[in-house]
């Protein structure tokens, strides 16, 4: 098997069947993480517990990817990336098996869990192996592969699981998704080379650093920002259209699927597009704003409200690239710290999200959903273009030297 070089100089030719492998890895591990939540009720019914206690099987992979991705950074010190990516994913064939063949609750939270340290051990490191596994002059493309899987999970993960469990049951669904993580496997065993760990270990220092950079600690109010109004509004996307349309399931997913289609389109598209970060995604968080506002104004015409959402499912697809991207330019000496701070908030935001939206509709209606969300992008806009756009008056001692770099 061979070695990757760490050096630009060095670097081989972009291997672009192993960046796609690790794209694949990014779009099975999410689309688990989401797969239940079009399938609640389902659930909810044959394990006997309620639909607020079933929705714990969203929430714990979050919250447990959130707390182990830097745990993880900070304990696999020098080992071989390759085998700590085929770890995450053979991690995940067995949590999608358990969960096929639970017999309870109790061990239905146990598979979840292990969702949550195969997405957290993926986070710490996979992004950032893109780079180092393409020519410098590609290094923004591949990234960009890697990260459309994020996107390619995110946004039809839930469709998936509708499609599949109404025409086979639920557990069709768990192990669809362990024949497609195995399948992701021998892929990646295939294809990816040795890629060594750093020569140091990454101490949790070296996270707490990624906070000490203002302009890194800006990014991270911004995922949090944005994030928490994606998830708030994006968790109610299905109950949108089925209220204008009155869609049927097979409809319905159609009309999920478009949206995830697109997505993996706005992501590859953000990779192209030469501008600054803060410039791109603060772009980006006001036409989004504008989009989410609009929704409520559409539910008379549903050609505007699938227009609508289309352009919803255009701009959200870019999030993960963008905000990946932006950290690890901020932090190109550790990017593996990097990773593991972002996904922290990223999948805490994930929680948070989902529980601002059920508290919001409880008190309201989906347009107060949709307005709130639209208000949190607006934050995200307006801090990414004036804290992100600031230089630091000088280098914080102890801490990485920070570029300004546009994508790829």
């Amino acid at each position: 098997m061979s070695e990757v070089d760490d050096q630009p100089a060095t670097r081989p030719r972009t291997r672009w069947a192993a960046i796609a492998s690790l794209g694949a890895g990014a779009f099975v591990i999410v689309a688990a993480e989401f797969l239940p939540v079009g399938i609640l009720p389902e659930l909810a019914k044959h394990f006997g517990v309620s639909l607020g206690a079933a929705s714990a099987v969203v929430l714990v992979p979050g919250l447990v990817a959130g707390v182990s991705a830097p745990l993880i950074v900070a304990l696999v010190r020098n080992l071989d990336r390759r085998l700590l990516v085929l770890a995450t994913t053979a991690l995940l064939v067995a949590s999608n098996l358990l969960t096929t063949v639970a017999p309870d609750f109790g061990v239905l939270l146990v598979a979840r869990v292990l969702v949550g340290l195969s997405l957290g051990g993926f986070w710490a490191v996979g992004p950032s192996l893109g780079v180092r596994l393409a020519a410098p002059e590609k290094s923004g493309v591949a990234t960009s592969v890697v990260l459309a899987g994020i996107s390619a999970g995110t946004v039809l993960g839930l469709p998936l699981g509708q499609l599949v469990s109404a025409s086979s049951g639920w557990q069709s669904a768990f192990l669809g998704a362990a024949v497609a993580a195995a399948a992701v496997l021998i892929l990646q065993a295939i294809t990816l080379p040795s890629l060594r760990g750093a020569s140091t270990a990454v101490p949790l220092r070296a996270i707490a650093a990624v906070f000490a950079r203002p302009r890194s600690r800006v990014v991270l109010i911004v995922t949090v920002l944005a994030i928490t109004g994606q998830l708030m509004a994006s968790t109610y996307v299905s109950a949108y259209l089925d209220a204008i349309h009155g869609s049927s399931t097979s409809l319905l997913s159609a009309l999920l699927l478009t949206y995830g289609i697109v997505g993996l389109a706005g992501n590859l598209i953000a990779g192209r597009i030469r501008l600054s970060f803060p410039v791109l995604f603060g772009s980006a968080a006001v036409a989004l704003s504008v989009v989410l506002a609009l929704l409520p104004f559409a539910e008379s015409s549903p050609v505007a409200a699938i227009v609508l959402v289309i352009a919803w499912g255009l701009l959200w697809g870019a999030y993960p690239f963008m905000l990946q991207s932006w950290t690890i330019s901020l932090v190109p000496d550790a990017p593996e710290a990097g990773s593991a701070v972002l996904v922290t908030f990223l999948q805490l935001s994930i929680a948070l999200g989902s529980a601002v939206g059920g508290l919001v509709i409880s008190f309201g209606d989906l347009n107060a959903v949709f307005f709130g969300a639209a208000v949190l992008q607006l934050a995200a806009a307006t801090t990414a273009l004036t804290l992100g756009r600031r230089k630091n008056a000088s280098p914080i001692r102890g801490t990485l030297e920070e570029p300004v770099a546009p994508p790829a």
